[in-house]
């Protein structure tokens, strides 16, 4: 998301309502507030110039002066393709709690597959010419897709894709092995299944511990997992 340089951070997020001629207390007050959103301290933050922030901080700046004016509709083409991974993923998993909570439809245009699975409500697959192939939600999609170039779109690990989107719930863990209460690395009730089973994946006891409210409240395992992923045969 393209900032302007000469402009600070502060500026930069009321560039919009500066042109929908909001007053200037309102706007720096809107700006602060959406700095808070999403995660920079403005007091902190606001005075600073993008030359002074790292890639994710001013894609955090560029998420904050899209929202602030609440408009209805927000279209962004691949707004997080310019950080790392790990960046990416606390941004992509912040920017829909965000949107969520201010009711903001976004129209997304990416490439990556499992970007649009975590984010997306509805997910339509072109091909070149502007080809609609399959407009469906992403389970659907996952689960059939409608033709060959959708399924090899979404490659042959699609169930693994799926995963995304389910959180770890506590119905879904076995019972915790002593070792497991202070082992590392740890999850938590409502990450996703999907960093959960790379978690269990690479601990050798291929049981990890899933914390809620700073408690130790059961374990994920591959049979845990091996169970999810075998309900819907079962139902079907």
């Amino acid at each position: 998301m393209g900032l302007f340089p000469h402009q600070s951070v502060r500026t930069n997020v009321g560039t919009v309502c500066r042109l929908l001629k909001w007053d200037e207390a309102r706007i720096a007050a809107r700006a602060d507030e959406m700095l808070d959103m999403v995660g920079l301290d403005p007091h902190q933050f606001g005075d600073r110039y993008p030359s002074q922030l790292s890639g994710g901080q001013r894609q955090r700046v560029g998420v904050a002066r899209a929202l602030a004016a609440d408009p209805p509709v927000l279209l962004m083409d691949e707004p997080f393709g310019a950080v790392d991974p790990v960046a990416r993923a606390q941004l992509q998993g912040h920017f829909h709690t965000l949107v969520k909570s201010l009711g903001t439809t976004v129209m997304m245009v990416t490439h990556d597959i499992d970007e649009a699975v975590r984010l997306g409500d509805r997910i339509a697959v072109m091909r070149a010419g502007g080809v609609l192939e399959q407009y469906a939600a992403p389970a659907e999609l996952l689960a059939r897709p409608a033709t060959d170039f959708v399924a090899d779109f979404v490659g042959s690990d699609r169930v693994l894709r799926g995963l995304v989107r389910t959180p770890i719930e506590r119905s879904l863990l076995d019972a915790p092995a002593p070792q497991t209460a202070t082992s590392s690395p740890q999850l938590h009730v409502g990450d996703s299944l999907r960093v959960g089973l790379s978690c269990v994946l690479a601990e050798p006891s291929g049981s990890v511990s899933v914390m809620e409210n700073g408690e130790v409240v059961g374990a994920l395992t591959m049979d845990a997992v091996h169970r999810h992923l075998r309900r819907p045969a079962e139902a079907a």
